[in-house]
């Protein structure tokens, strides 16, 4: 679907760092079908994600390659004390990029990485939910209690348990009425789908992580086809990480760049 400027707290922007580009560029190509475009990879001609050049968010490329998750925020600046306000880190920034956007490169209390998005030029990612487009992002802690107070006091989020899917939705509340003005049809089809009860105002997901993984935003790509996802991430030098399978309506698989950076994919299979 293609947005308007995403409302303030919603996940809108997504980038790779720490690889090199050509190479990722050849990599995620082969698996999403994406042209990449002085960093900025795009699907019918959409921006879809950044690809290495790090002064975008302001994530410093140095580390492992990871994709890094940016939120949307009416002001970056009033965004980034409220971080900092709340035992965060600011680690880069405030600072405009161009007339792309003003941001920042923020970390949580307990060390997982994120950045503010003040859209100018770019709203953040252009089609999302399509296959081979970003789907999700999730925080992955081993301390859920305390992102749930941080990311509730800066963004206003809540974090509301479904045992049924083992994992916690952040849901912002009334974002549900935004997505409504773009799909009119989305609550009925929610309906007939037997989605949970508010999930329109789901922004991603919160889940522990095992007591040895960093916290970390982790991101998820839709697909068409898990199974066939997976063989082309291994064809064009990827690896898996966890095979492909299903989880309620959902087939995904955890799977690895050949940089380091681990990405989910996902076909949901309503009904």
């Amino acid at each position: 679907m293609t947005r308007p400027r995403y409302p303030h707290g919603v996940p809108c922007w997504l980038e790779l760092v720490g690889a090199d580009i050509a190479a990722a560029t050849s990599f995620y190509g082969a698996v999403f079908g994406w042209e990449v475009d002085d960093g900025v990879a795009r699907l019918d001609g959409r921006a879809v994600a950044g690809l290495g050049a790090a002064a975008a968010t302001g994530h410093a490329p140095a580390g492992p390659a990871r994709w890094a998750t940016s939120i949307a925020v009416d002001d970056v600046d009033v965004a980034a004390a409220a971080v900092a306000a709340h035992g965060g880190t600011v680690r880069h920034g405030p600072v405009d990029v161009g007339d792309v956007a003003r941001v920042a490169a923020c970390t949580d209390p307990a060390g997982a990485g994120f950045g503010l998005w003040d859209a100018a030029g770019r709203i953040g990612a252009e089609l999302v939910n399509a296959p081979g487009t970003w789907n999700w992002s999730d925080l992955a802690t081993g301390d859920p209690d305390g992102a749930a107070t941080f990311y509730g006091a800066v963004f206003g989020w809540r974090a509301v348990p479904l045992p049924a899917f083992g994992a916690t939705m952040w849901q912002l509340p009334g974002y549900a009425d935004h997505l409504d003005s773009l799909d009119p049809e989305r609550a009925e089809r929610h309906a007939a789908d037997g989605v949970p009860p508010g999930f329109g105002d789901a922004i991603g997901w919160l889940v522990t992580a095992p007591d040895d993984d960093p916290p970390a935003w982790v991101v998820t790509f839709a697909v068409a086809a898990t199974d066939a996802a997976v063989d082309r991430v291994v064809a064009a030098g990827g690896t898996v990480v966890d095979p492909p399978h299903d989880l309620g309506p959902t087939r995904l698989a955890v799977v690895e760049d050949p940089f380091g950076a681990r990405f989910t994919v996902s076909h949901y299979r309503p009904g």
